[in-house]
């Protein structure tokens, strides 16, 4: 952000985009599906041979909403901001929410299309006392929370800037974005976001400063992922794909204990699925997919990052190992099996696909959330551990 037990059900978040690799739920706010000029488009196949249907743009899944800038630039320094966080999913009558829970105002929200949703504004400060209480474990070291303080309040406040007001929130309270729980109790949290206020994460492209997307997830297996790897978002410098080593170990699905096995039924229709959700004409045509090969790595970690699906008739079409993975953990069958990271290998086994030799858990940009907590326990300080997951960045006080 072990979500595998009950108690790390609690804590484990996707860190912006899916950090345990969920989808995200804000289907309503994505934008319009792209047009056949810049989207996928499809190519004849050609008769007594095997086809990829190409050219194909692998763009950013819509589902997952617009591309994101790679940093926004801001003031020197900003008053605190208020921040505005969806609390609840939408329903067709107004959400009963238990207002004590969480300071600042409540709003029930009518949506365009009849549907009700809260949301909570309140200052960031508090927003993030709020998240990092549900992030980590309660045990965990101070500079571990002093860490996720400032990832968790550089990514607020980037999705506050890089969304602007018109959408009716900024953030949600789940793993879609951040794990929040309104007010909280826990003096380790509380003393950590005291310590770091008003500090951000920066980096520079072109010359230019600006706060960047901090993502983290909850344990990398050796090897951080890049954003434009896992879903087409843009690379800054600090969420560079690197070798971690060892980092986060104490985790134990820093290699999987197990395998994943998903049927050829289960990977087509999920496949069919996440480009029917997407308009991804490149997927929809597949029939029953007979062969996933690893067709890109990222040339420093070795990382999968582009499976080739290829069909019973064959056609062959890319889809990105980390959306592979939440297509499957979006199976509208709710079936398939739900891969803890796409940093997996992949072979043919009869007529089920198995996924081995996996490690980590979640989607592996930026910190880790056990890494963290293994560097805080040999003596790192909180602004040590941010400098190794988030090679390069600066920290900034912005109020």
């Amino acid at each position: 952000m072990d979500r595998r037990m009950k108690t790390r059900m609690a804590w484990v978040a996707v860190g912006g985009v899916c950090v345990a690799g969920f989808l995200w739920s804000c289907v309503e706010n994505a934008p319009p599906a792209p047009s056949a000029a810049s989207g996928p488009l499809l190519a004849p196949p050609v008769a007594g041979t095997s086809s990829i249907i190409k050219p194909v743009i692998l763009a950013k899944p819509p589902i997952l909403g617009p591309v994101s800038p790679n940093i926004v630039i801001l003031p020197a320094k900003i008053q605190e901001p208020e921040i505005r966080v969806k609390l609840t999913a939408e329903s067709v009558s107004p959400p009963a929410i238990a207002r004590g829970q969480y300071q600042g105002r409540i709003d029930i929200l009518r949506l365009a299309n009849g549907n009700y949703v809260a949301v909570n504004s309140l200052p960031l400060e508090s927003y993030v006392e709020g998240v990092v209480a549900k992030e980590l474990l309660g045990s965990w070291a101070p500079a571990t929370f002093r860490a996720q303080a400032i990832a968790a309040r550089t990514y607020a406040l980037f999705q506050m800037m890089a969304t602007g007001p018109a959408r009716q929130w900024d953030v949600n309270a789940d793993q879609s974005s951040q794990v929040y729980g309104g007010v909280t109790r826990n003096t380790t949290a509380l003393a950590a976001v005291a310590a770091t206020r008003g500090q951000v994460l920066t980096a520079t492209v072109n010359g230019q400063t600006g706060i960047f997307c901090s993502f983290y997830s909850a344990c990398i297996g050796g090897a951080s992922q890049d954003p434009f790897d896992a879903w087409g978002d843009p690379s800054v410098p600090p969420l560079a794909a690197h070798l971690t080593g060892s980092v986060d170990d104490n985790d134990r699905l820093f290699n999987w204990d197990h395998d994943f096995v998903a049927t050829r039924a289960e990977v087509t229709r999920c496949a069919q699925n996440w480009g029917a959700r997407n308009n991804f004409p490149h997927l929809q045509v597949l029939d029953t997919v007979i062969s996933i090969v690893i067709s890109k790595r990222n040339q420093t970690t070795r990382r999968p990052t582009e499976l080739l699906l290829t069909d019973a008739g064959g056609k062959s079409a890319p889809i990105r190992a980390e959306e592979f993975r939440l297509a499957l953990m979006n199976d509208p069958a709710g079936k398939a099996p739900k891969p803890y990271s796409s940093n997996f290998e992949i072979r043919a086994q009869d007529d089920t696909f198995v996924m081995y030799n996996g490690h980590g858990f979640g989607h592996g940009i930026g910190m880790s959330q056990w890494g963290a907590q293994n560097l805080a326990l040999k003596g790192y300080s909180h602004t040590q551990i941010l400098a190794f997951f988030y090679p390069g960045a600066g920290l900034r006080q912005m109020w």
